[in-house]
């Protein structure tokens, strides 16, 4: 029977997430909670200067200090501790030269963090201003200050990587030929991740010189590989064990295996267990966050609404180093021109350096920003044509059978035509488009908006995409079921239960699954890109299915049966004559026959193309779609939006545990509703504005709208169970939704993020330049100054 239509007894069912009572009830161990006898506290020295050169740095008087044991600079690493990818441009301690304020130069451990901090205190560094750059569009010219690295390619220093790029005939061309042109700039800001629990790490040192490092961070094999090749210690010598995370969200990279080589460090030189706590204040002006992004879009279309060609342009503020923007950058490029078919398609997306502190990875990788903007566009061009605008989506957009613009046939689950008419249905669309559309002279104003979107499932044409996992059955006649990629509360430990619970025939209460440890798990890539429950569910299936092959033969065995003649019934085993023998006696058996009650499973992701020169290919395996309409309230003296309502409808292919699918898209609504009116991260001449959740406003429960949530499940036939994903597409379509809804209550367009009270009051976008020629590398965008982009222009020729 089909994996894709067979009954199934817990995998879709509802179920209980497998740490849920060990955090409700305060068992779960956070790094914070974390106490060891002989543990000193460490802390770091970091940057009071955007861009400075280090004159002079003496970690010695720190030494003098009562209580500090230790204290380190770039020169106690290997290579001075170099690391990054996909650039190589970052140190775990601060070498030569500081590109942001935040920016660690030494790290000091001592017996309390009071004396820790006095140690970071008595160091002398003496920093030299260098010229600074806080303007991305000015990062690409001639003589601008150089920040990025030196590059051997002669190419510019401020420039992180090769532009990315898509291309579909001549969008030129095209949009020359076009009856209407519609061209808009818009701008996103910095975004914080705000996990609740910030960035920490214990390092404890080994007897034989190693060290193991308990880090809640996204990849233990990325941090055990940063730390062995800086710390120059062998693999086998450097152990990183996963504990409870308080959350991610993209942002416990780098950070975190900065911290990680640190506190091993320390720990290293003082033989004693070493643990480093961020404060909130600390985590807001160090982290990474997500980009700021200019863009720009040109649509040209037909007068019955047919979208003919698509330009798009945007830039980058990656910040002081490059961290995983290459990737976020290359993930916008894929998705600029949306959910949509075009004749013709044009897309650039540069990442530059600046002294803006700096970006890296963050829930939907570049797809929030690009969203943002296309929906818009496409917004804007039903009103001026007077056409629904979900209409005018419906009549462009991909569905089953089209080819996307880089060239991608989409012969299997493409639920977006369902979703979008879905959520036309349960929101009362039409009633509610007409009623808002009559109203005049009042205070407040109601409007709906609506926007699509599409994700690139995994790493796609990233890198290699695969998964590992094991499943054995322990003596007490439970299963244990071991991972490499972290949940880091999205509850991948409970989709491997239900689909390690459905393979093997046993109840999900039998099974138990260890947290990430580099010594027990099997490399698997990082838990980035919503890849976990594709990847890292088929492998998990496939070590369970191994598994139980072992387990029929056994129960064959004692049945005196074929195993193809085995019938289950709960976790009892049926043989021919029809007497039920449990679980435990089978695997009784199979030890009596001296089988290995271990399996391991892994799974590589379908094989795929990608040009990067031609900006053509087969960019990701497979999509997931989703539609999201949302009902605001604005007042129009103050500029308040509150938002009503909103519904969501998400194609994720098969739902393997429908409280965790909800889960994610509830908060990812949440998120994108902060992205979309409150949060903001601001720099000002290098220096970050909001250091703590009094001035960085992330919605309360207060904020947050009633949400109506559906499920498409167009199965995706290299899923686990047809399963696709949904914790990064959550929050994509969230904020130019409410964009879109602001547009129509109020008649004016929003065209930066947030969507403050400012903005919303003041009715100004960007006029793009009088030329029609397309910019090469710099745009004519508003810089973070303006309060927002002043009107775009509509051209109709004959």
């Amino acid at each position: 029977m089909s994996h894709l239509t067979q009954s199934l007894e817990y995998v879709g069912r509802p179920a209980r997430r497998v740490d849920a009572l060990d955090k409700v009830t305060g068992r779960a161990k956070y790094i914070a909670d974390y106490r060891l006898p002989g543990m000193l506290h460490a802390r770091c020295l970091r940057s009071t200067l955007p861009h400075a050169r280090i004159v002079k740095l003496d970690p010695t008087p720190a030494l003098s200090v009562p209580g500090v044991r230790a204290v380190i600079t770039s020169d106690d690493f290997v290579d001075h501790g170099l690391y990054g990818f996909p650039v190589k441009d970052k140190y775990m301690l601060a070498y030569q030269k500081v590109r942001y304020v935040g920016e660690a130069i030494a790290a000091v451990a001592a017996d309390t963090p009071e004396a820790a901090m006095a140690g970071v205190q008595a160091i002398v560094c003496e920093l030299a201003p260098l010229p600074t750059l806080f303007d991305a569009e000015r990062a690409l010219d001639p003589d601008a200050p150089q920040v990025g690295p030196d590059r051997s390619d002669g190419r510019h220093p401020n420039l992180k990587s090769d532009h990315m790029r898509v291309r579909k005939g001549n969008a030129e061309a095209e949009l020359a030929q076009c009856p209407i042109v519609l061209e808009r700039c818009y701008f996103t800001d910095w975004q914080e991740h705000a996990y609740i629990e910030p960035e920490g790490v214990l390092a404890i040192p080994t007897p034989e010189g190693g060290v193991v490092v308990y880090a809640p961070n996204q990849s233990p094999f990325i941090n055990q590989g940063n730390l062995a090749m800086t710390l120059g210690l062998p693999r086998n010598l450097v152990r990183v064990i996963q504990p409870t995370v308080g959350g991610s969200f993209g942002g416990k990279d780098d950070i975190v295996y900065e911290s990680s080589a640190q506190s091993a460090k320390l720990a290293l030189i003082t033989g004693r267990p070493v643990r480093m706590i961020l404060s909130r204040e600390e985590s807001l002006v160090a982290s990474y966050k997500r980009d700021a992004m200019h863009m720009r879009v040109r649509l040209g279309a037909n007068r019955d609404g047919t979208l003919r060609a698509c330009y798009f342009r945007g830039i980058i503020d990656s910040g002081a180093y490059a961290s995983e923007t290459p990737f976020t950058a290359w993930r916008a490029s894929i998705h600029a021109m949306g959910a949509y078919r075009y004749d013709a398609c044009d897309v650039d997306v540069y990442c530059v350096y600046t002294n803006n502190g700096y970006a890296g990875a963050f829930r939907g990788f570049g797809n929030p920003e690009v969203c943002f903007a296309i929906e818009q566009t496409v917004d804007e061009l039903a009103d001026m044509l007077g056409v629904d605008p979900i209409d005018l989506r419906l009549k462009n957009c991909l569905r089953l059978g089209d080819e996307t613009v880089h060239g991608q046939q989409l012969n299997e689950s493409v639920g977006l035509i369902e979703c979008l008419t879905t959520a036309r249905q349960i929101s009362d669309w039409d009633r509610k488009r007409a009623a808002y559309s009559r109203q005049t002279d009042t205070d407040k104003r109601r409007g709906t908006g609506v926007a699509i979107m599409y994700h690139g499932m995994s790493l796609g044409a990233e890198g290699a995409d695969y998964a590992s996992a094991t499943a054995s059955v322990l003596p007490d006649y439970s299963v244990e079921l071991i991972s490499g990629l972290t949940d880091y509360g999205t509850g991948s430990r409970t989709v491997f239960t239900l689909i390690a619970a459905e393979e093997l025939g046993v109840r999900p209460e039998r099974i138990h699954i260890q947290r990430p440890d580099t010594n027990t798990a099997i490399e698997s890539g990082p838990t980035v890109a919503s890849r976990t429950t594709v990847l890292g569910g088929n492998a998990m299936r496939i070590a369970a299915r191994n598994l139980r092959h072992t387990l029929d033969i056994a129960a064959a065995s004692l049945l005196r049966c074929e195993p193809q003649q085995l019938i289950r019934v709960g976790e009892h085993y049926i043989g021919p004559d029809e007497e039920p023998v449990a679980w435990e006696r089978v695997v009784d058996h199979a030890r009596e026959m001296g089988l290995i009650l271990s399996a391991h499973g892994k799974w590589e992701a379908p094989k795929i193309h990608w040009d990067h020169h031609q900006g053509r290919g087969t960019p990701y395996m497979a999509y997931v779609y989703g539609a999201q309409i949302a009902e605001v309230e604005v007042d129009m003296h103050t500029g308040s939006v509150r938002v009503l309502h909103l519904w969501a409808v998400h194609d994720v292919g098969k739902v393997i545990f429908p409280e965790g699918a909800y889960g994610q898209l509830y908060g990812g609504i949440a998120q994108g509703l902060g992205y979309a009116l409150t949060e903001q991260i601001a720099y000002r001449d290098g220096y970050i504005q909001q250091t703590n959740f009094d001035t960085y406003l992330i919605p309360s429960s207060m904020d947050v709208p009633e949400i109506t949530v559906q499920f498409v499940e167009s199965a995706y036939s290299h899923g686990p169970y047809g399963a696709k994903n949904i914790a990064e597409p959550a929050m994509v379509p969230t904020a130019p939704a409410i964009a879109n809804a602001i547009a129509h209550a109020t008649g004016r367009r929003v065209r930066a993020l947030p969507m403050s009270l400012e903005r919303v009051l003041l009715d100004g976008d960007l006029q793009p330049p009088a030329s029609s020629e397309p910019a090469k590398v710099s745009l004519s965008i508003a810089s973070r100054s303006m309060p927002q982009p002043t009107t775009g222009t509509l051209r109709q020729t004959a």
